[in-house]
């Protein structure tokens, strides 16, 4: 395993990690995260990542009972979760103060986080969507007290602006308090400008650490989708109501068949390789050296071994590799200006790929 700093802190996460989102069903759902947490362990996997709002405060439980039933070494790990929606559910009728980012709420919502997940703090807490009805100070000075409080040690943002961003850095900076460390942002193939366009000033300018989701595009990229339409089992099976969005953000009459010769062409190309698409897609996103990891949703044990050969691919990219999948993808963004040296920007800087930190 490789391991990257969180942006520019001292925190070393590594390059892949484990977000257990869709990990409370099933018939057995803590047999199988615990099994899914011991292999991640086998790999090097540090980071571990959930949320109040995954499966209304499930997850959080589960991925916390893992920790227990594996008697892991609390030190070793490095763990985060998120608030916002709260432990409702994203899609549930709140109490009025169950979700946003007020200070009661996060400091509330912080609190019950660490008791489903049996910890006493965090590593990392993130907002999980930017508050307009709140004070950005109130929320500012909230996370803040969290940390000095040590309920968490670092806090950040999740599917923020880049403006957002860099004001609650500015603001935190001007008051004396904790700036927000990461941003917790959605990036892969298909979907790119956001993280290399809007957060590369981000990224630049703070050196703001990422952790990113969806690296498979909501399992687009996972070669099941690859006709155009969902399989009868998969992720939408549990979780319906992105089912229509996401096909529809991918799959609508315009993109369908454009999307669809994408996916078969990466396919193509990574069976040339002797890999698997979703390998490949991984592989594609960890070169990206803004990216501090990449969060993976195992939903089945075999999914570790088979997707975590990613890292074979990435320790042998170049330039010729890069140039193929962007023939492909024909999507990268235009872009202004690096913000370190005033130069036209190269896509997905390459003058830094396979940027690697310590093994």
């Amino acid at each position: 395993m490789e391991y990257r700093y969180l942006g520019k802190t001292g925190l070393k996460v590594s390059i892949i990690s484990f977000g257990n989102m869709v990990n409370h069903w099933g018939d057995k759902p803590q047999e199988t995260n615990d099994a899914i947490v011991a292999k991640c362990l086998e790999y090097g996997i540090n980071f571990f990542d959930s949320a109040e709002s995954y499966g209304g405060g499930k997850a959080e439980v589960i991925l916390g009972q893992s920790f227990q039933n594996l008697k892991l070494n609390r030190k070793d790990l490095v763990i985060s979760t998120k608030l916002f929606f709260g432990a409702g559910g994203t899609f549930a009728k709140p109490h009025p103060n169950n979700r946003g980012l007020s200070r009661k709420k996060v400091i509330e919502g912080a609190k019950a986080s660490l008791k489903r997940m049996q910890l006493d703090y965090v590593d990392i807490i993130f907002a999980h969507r930017y508050d307009f009805h709140t004070p950005l100070e109130e929320v500012c000075r909230a996370f803040s007290w969290l940390i000095e409080n040590e309920y968490a040690l670092y806090w950040g943002t999740s599917d923020w602006s880049a403006d957002q961003i860099s004001q609650a850095i500015t603001l935190c900076e001007s008051l004396g308090l904790h700036p927000p460390a990461c941003e917790q942002p959605n990036y892969n193939m298909l979907v790119r400008d956001k993280f290399e366009k809007e957060y590369g000033q981000v990224f630049a300018r703070f050196q703001y650490g990422s952790t990113v989701w969806s690296p498979l595009a909501m399992g687009i990229l996972s070669g099941r989708y690859n006709d155009g339409t969902a399989p009868e089992a998969g992720r939408f099976t549990n979780d319906p109501t992105y089912k229509d969005t996401v096909l529809n953000q991918f799959f609508s009459p315009e993109k369908k068949d454009k999307s669809i010769k994408i996916l078969q062409d990466i396919k193509a190309l990574a069976e040339e390789m002797g890999y698997t698409q979703p390998a490949l897609a991984i592989a594609w996103a960890l070169v990206n050296k803004d990216v501090s990891t990449l969060i993976l949703g195992f939903s089945k044990l075999q999914y570790v071994d088979e997707n975590l050969k990613a890292l074979e691919i990435y320790k042998k990219w170049n330039k010729e590799l890069e140039a193929k999948i962007e023939a492909i993808l024909k999507n990268a963004p235009q872009l202004d200006m690096d913000f370190r040296n005033f130069a036209p920007l190269t896509s997905r800087r390459q003058v830094s790929l396979n940027q690697k930190i310590t093994e």
